[in-house]
């Protein structure tokens, strides 16, 4: 039988000195076997070669800063081994632990020293950046960097001049970079500023700038002289005076749990009794920030107050509020969005009779599963490649090789997946439903937005429509699908919940 990869290519090294190959990394072409590595050719100077052959559920490689593959993330169900390639063909175990589970340590990256791994790990319960030196056998694990808020996250950041970490995402532990980001922050003070690259002296950088109201601006900074000039920008005709801002904002669920959310207010003078869209996001494991997004953006813009919650089982908030959400879709997730909603209209933000539930993904079976556990609540609902079969989702990955892994975020018992579902329950939605699906979504299939669509279009008491944007996939990655996108929900909301 012809055995299809189900892991996708990515690269591994961009191999600085070579400039005529990368390492890339390939799913295995049998099964039971994970990647391997390949030197590729990016010039017509180059040759191909195999750096790494495929080992048995190895899922994942990490070179060292000699561009040789020194780490292995091997996968057993649900139980990750991190080994330390030391010669051909052998290996030593560092780290075994269950997925989703506290004992968790992920390799990042080496240090200049080769025998310096970088790994994120929890310290106090939540996501920490530390260090430990391979040689040593008991495998210390150095704190480097935490938040004592927040999961530590974002991209690891590399000094070209020294080859050393010298921080992650927006934030730096190295004394030269503080500095630099310092300098930019006071130049820049009403934006975020991410460091992207710097040149191999160190002299000139590229930052991105950005907020709530702002898309981004590239800028190229030039320490020599001090200066920043334009580089480019993000979504160069969303000015930011016409865009809206977002406040953090903070509530209560039911049991106690204090739930972190963003809520947008449209510009103007008026803040109270607002036609609201509650906006839950996709994942569940991942969460919503301050920052702009397109989705909050277009709702504000056309005078809609927008409420995004990070509900239990988000990332970011530590290992406990995460773990909160595993194999509980339909549960307490989903009471923590209708406890904002309620809270929202008892903060006087939003009108109690003009609130539309919509998300994406995670986010659109949270809106479908709103219109069915309090269908008074919301006027209107609308669903973006959103999960209406539970069971057929987990079943879907049944040749996967994360099979094992997704049952265990979102359960196995495939009775209680069904009675979670939306789509057994879809009689109960009364409300008008919008259901928008791209055709070449390989992350949700676009037949759980289908099945839903067949099932309440035979009712004549049912208010249902349905696009499929043809070609589109999971993450609207085309400007004309957004488009379409947005023109779909454009003409629901101003049939069903206009603004006044």
């Amino acid at each position: 039988m012809l055995y299809v990869p189900n892991i996708q290519s990515e690269v591994a090294d961009i191999l600085p000195n070579d400039e005529d190959h990368i390492l890339m990394t390939l799913g295995g072409f049998t099964v039971g076997l994970g990647e391997a590595v390949f030197r590729f050719p990016i010039t017509d100077k180059g040759k191909s070669r195999t750096i790494q052959r495929t080992k048995s559920d190895m899922i994942s490689w990490i070179t060292d800063t000699n561009h040789d593959v020194r780490i292995g993330i091997h996968r057993d169900e649900t139980t990750y081994t991190i080994k330390e390639k030391i010669s051909s063909g052998k290996f030593k175990n560092l780290w075994t632990f269950e997925a989703f589970s506290k004992e968790s340590i992920w390799p990042l990256a080496f240090g200049a020293d080769n025998n310096i791994l970088y790994v994120k790990a929890l310290y106090n319960g939540k996501d920490a950046i530390y260090k430990v030196n391979l040689t040593d056998e008991s495998l210390k694990k150095e704190l480097v960097y935490y938040n004592e808020n927040y999961d530590v996250n974002g991209g690891l950041r590399r000094s070209k001049e020294t080859n050393e970490i010298v921080g992650i995402g927006y934030n730096y532990w190295d004394e030269e970079y503080k500095k630099l980001n310092k300098m930019i922050d006071e130049a820049l003070p009403d934006t975020d500023n991410l460091l992207l690259d710097k040149s191999a002296d160190g002299n000139k950088y590229i930052l991105l700038a950005s907020n709530d109201n702002q898309p981004g601006v590239y800028f190229i900074g030039d320490k020599a002289d001090n200066s920043l000039k334009v580089l480019a920008y993000k979504h160069e005709k969303l000015y930011p005076e016409i865009l809206a801002t977002k406040k953090k904002v903070k509530y209560k669920a039911r049991d106690g749990l204090e739930i972190e959310g963003f809520l947008t207010l449209p510009k103007g003078e008026k803040n109270t009794n607002l036609p609201t869209i509650v906006f839950p996001h996709g994942g569940p494991i991942s969460y919503d920030s301050g920052g702009f997004d397109y989705w909050t953006q277009y709702f504000a813009n056309k005078g809609y107050a927008v409420f995004q919650m990070n509900f239990r089982g988000s990332s970011g908030y530590g290992h406990d509020f995460m773990k909160q959400g595993l194999a509980s879709w339909g549960q307490a997730m989903q009471d923590d969005v209708e406890d904002g909603t309620h809270w929202l209209i008892k903060e006087g933000t939003a009108d109690k009779n003009n609130i539309c539930i919509a998300g994406a993904s995670y986010g659109g079976y949270a809106a479908l599963m709103g219109g069915i556990k309090t269908p008074d609540l919301y006027k209107c609902i609308i669903s973006f490649a959103g999960i209406s079969d539970v069971e057929q989702l987990v079943k879907s990955h049944r040749r996967y090789t994360n099979f094992d892994i997704v049952k265990k975020q979102i359960g196995s018992d495939y009775d209680s997946l069904w009675e979670a579902s939306p789509l057994k329950h879809a009689d109960k939605i009364t409300k008008p439903l919008l259901l928008i699906h791209g055709s070449k979504d390989r992350v949700v299939n676009p037949d759980q937005s289908e099945d839903i669509y067949d099932k309440l279009k035979r009712k004549k008491d049912k208010i249902v429509e349905y696009h499929e944007i043809e070609g589109a996939n999971h993450y609207l990655s085309n400007n004309e699908d957004r488009l379409q996108t947005f023109r779909a929900i454009d003409a629901f909301l101003g049939k069903y919940m206009p603004v006044k």
